[in-house]
């Protein structure tokens, strides 16, 4: 995506963002995940300026139990922790997109793993499952949201898109994009 149709995206950030606040989650995946099993969960505060693109180019959506909260009208994804094993923090739901290009893309199960610094996920590509997992974000510094960087009770990190998954979405020149903050907070 050159910049010129970046900028005009990020232009039309109010229409797109309420389009996104507004979307039902996709289809549950995780049919396993039962409330009484949750051990906290992670928080991420979507960076603005790429809200335009997640919601209009990308037509991203939460799958459930992961949701899609603005409060104070700032876009949060939430997606609770199922199991915490050494460095590694698993999750339950996930998110939808259709690639740039068509199709559509799923990525569900997140885990983000401390010791190496990625979160990875289980990925479905036009319906059909990929073998092992794909890096979706390096963690790396928090960086401000709005000015400031975001409330934090648990382990902060600041997310970036990977070359892998900028592949996958049919953007590679978003390799290395902020998407937000994340924060996990164990119970």
């Amino acid at each position: 995506m050159s910049r010129r149709r970046f900028a005009a995206a990020a232009a039309s950030a109010a229409v797109l963002a309420s389009t996104v606040l507004l979307a039902p989650a996709a289809h549950a995946d995780s049919r396993s995940w039962e409330p009484g099993g949750v051990r906290g969960a992670t928080t991420v505060v979507l960076n603005p300026s790429l809200v335009p693109v997640l919601a209009g180019t990308l037509k991203v959506k939460p799958i459930a139990p992961g949701a899609l909260i603005a409060p104070g009208g700032r876009a949060e994804l939430i997606f609770p922790i199922t199991h915490v094993a050494g460095t590694v923090v698993q999750h339950a739901g996930g998110l939808q997109f259709s690639p740039v290009g068509g199709g559509s893309l799923r990525l569900t199960r997140f885990d983000i793993n401390l010791g190496t610094g990625l979160l990875d996920a289980k990925a479905q590509l036009n319906g059909k499952r990929l073998a092992g997992r794909v890096d979706v974000f390096a963690l790396g510094p928090v960086q401000p949201i709005g000015g400031s960087v975001p409330a934090c009770s648990g382990t902060a990190a600041g997310l970036t898109l990977t070359a892998q998954a900028a592949g996958a979405l049919g953007a590679p020149s978003f390799a290395g994009a902020f998407v937000g903050d994340a924060c996990v907070t164990q119970r």
